[in-house]
C-alpha cells in the first residue's frame, strides 16, 4: 500500500499480521524480490546497529526466536567478533549514527576516548559472561568496576590503564549456576555491546543501571511462567521494540 508521503509500506491483515506473510510463515516479498526488496524494518530485524568512530557494531534483538535459541547453545566463550557477511551485506544499515558525536561520557562533564571505551566494552563482555558467576554477581562486579573507572581524572595517568586495572582488580563471587543463568548472562552481554545508552546518558554508571533494568525486566517476565527463553524474548520485545 502507498503511504501519504508517497512511499510504499507493507499493510496488515485484520489480525495485525503482515499481509505479505504466507501460510508457511515465509515472506512473499523476500521470496520474490530477495533481501534488498524488504522494507527497512524487516531487513534490519533482528539487528541493532551502532555506528561510531570505531566502526559499525551489530547486536541482536532476542525477540527473534532464532537469536534467543542461540543463547542456550553450548559454544566458545562470548566475545566481540567480526560480523559474517550474512549479517552485514544487507544494504544500508539503519541505527544510531554517532560518528559525529562526542565520545561516550565517563561521567557527567568528562569524556572518554574511544580506545578506553572499547576496552571497557570488551572487558565488560568477558566479565558479564564469566563462568560460575551468577547474573546478580556479574552486575554487581560491573557496577563496582564502573565506579572505580568513573572517578578517574585527567592527569592521573592513562584512562586506558585505569580501565584495564579496574577489571583486573574485581573478583566477583562464584556459585553453582542455574541452567538458565549463562544464557541470561549472554543476553545481558548482548544488551551491553553496542549500547546506545553510551551516547544517550551520562557515563559508565548509567550503562550499568540500564543493564540492571534489563535484568529486572527479565526477572519479572521469568516469574510469569518460569520459561527463561520466552522471558528473554518478551524482555527484548519490551526493551527494544515497545518501551523505548
Amino acid at each position: 500500500m502507498r503511504a501519504p508521503d508517497g512511499s510504499t509500506v507493507a499493510g496488515k491483515t485484520n489480525s495485525g499480521a503482515c499481509s505479505f506473510l504466507e501460510h508457511d510463515g515465509l515472506c512473499a516479498i523476500h521470496r520474490t524480490g530477495g533481501q534488498l526488496a524488504l522494507p527497512l524494518s524487516c531487513r534490519m530485524f533482528p539487528r541493532s546497529v551502532l555506528i561510531d568512530g570505531r566502526g559499525t557494531f551489530i547486536s541482536l534483538s532476542h525477540f527473534c526466536p532464532t537469536a534467543a535459541a542461540l543463547l542456550f547453545e553450548d559454544g566458545p566463550p562470548a566475545a566481540i567478533v567480526e560480523a559474517p557477511a550474512s549479517l552485514v551485506d544487507v544494504g544500508p544499515l539503519d541505527g544510531l549514527d554517532a560518528r559525529h558525536a562526542w565520545p561516550p561520557l565517563l561521567r557527567a562533564g568528562v569524556l572518554m576516548d574511544l580506545e578506553s571505551y572499547d576496552a571497557w566494552e570488551r572487558l565488560g563482555v568477558e566479565l558479564l559472561t564469566r563462568e560460575s558467576v551468577e547474573p546478580h554477581a556479574s552486575l554487581t562486579a560491573l557496577e563496582r568496576t564502573a565506579a572505580r573507572i568513573a572517578v578517574w581524572t585527567p592527569g592521573e595517568g592513562s584512562l586506558l590503564h585505569r580501565v584495564r586495572n579496574a577489571f583486573e582488580a574485581v573478583v566477583p563471587s562464584t556459585a553453582v549456576l542455574a541452567p538458565h543463568d549463562m544464557p541470561v548472562k549472554r543476553w545481558l552481554a548482548s544488551r551491553f555491546f553496542g549500547c546506545w545508552v553510551a551516547y544517550q546518558r551520562d557515563g559508565l554508571p548509567a550503562i550499568v543501571r540500564y543493564l540492571a533494568g534489563c535484568f529486572g525486566t527479565f526477572e519479572a517476565e521469568f516469574a510469569r511462567d518460569g520459561n527463561a527463553l520466552d522471558a528473554i524474548r518478551r524482555s527484548d520485545l519490551r526493551i527494544m521494540h515497545t518501551e523505548q
